[in-house]
């Protein structure tokens, strides 16, 4: 392996773990509204920017990293299920409608991912219950689900344009 590779590859990696710690990080500190924190909108931009495998890649480690310290159950799988759908969608999006190129657009997509990642968890406790588990999880969940929804129409403005530089930097060195 030559030496520009081993070292793009280290770049890579270590870019990874700086930005699962801070994902890791900002999902176990608390404020005081449930659900509400930055980092499925952290997950997009990297996504947007670095590409699906990255995205989805930051999204798993996010996930297990986190919950090495808050726990793992039955939620840990569907959690990682909901965020690779999330990065799934983002990736998609931005292939067939270039999100990249509408902030605004960016936006809506960012609020909705919120929606969409606890309605996938709420089917994959389908998976587990059936039919009556999936109504009593979305349902119970809706509420926390609109406040992961409303977190990231708050947090997006305000981390898009430092981290976009940062991994524009990142990609461009």
């Amino acid at each position: 392996m030559d030496q520009a590779k081993t070292h793009n590859s280290i770049r890579k990696i270590t870019m990874l773990g700086l930005l699962a710690a801070i994902c890791t990080v900002l999902r176990i500190v608390k404020i005081p509204i449930p659900n509400v924190q930055p980092v499925t909108d952290i997950i997009m931009i990297v996504t947007l920017f670095c590409g699906f495998k990255t995205g989805m890649t930051l999204a798993i480690l996010t996930m297990l990293v986190s919950d090495l310290y808050l726990g793992f159950g039955l939620w840990t799988f569907p959690q990682i299920a909901a965020y690779i759908i999330c990065v799934l969608t983002v990736w998609l999006v931005q292939k067939f409608l270039f999100l990249q190129k509408s902030w605004l657009f960016q936006l809506v997509i960012a609020t909705f991912l919120g929606l969409e990642y606890g309605l996938v968890i709420s089917l994959c406790m389908a998976v587990i219950g059936q039919a009556p588990a999936f109504i009593a999880y979305y349902t119970s969940g809706f509420l926390f689900d609109v406040y992961h929804a409303a977190g990231n129409l708050v947090f997006y403005p305000l981390i898009y344009l430092p981290l976009s530089k940062i991994l524009q930097n990142y990609l461009t060195e």
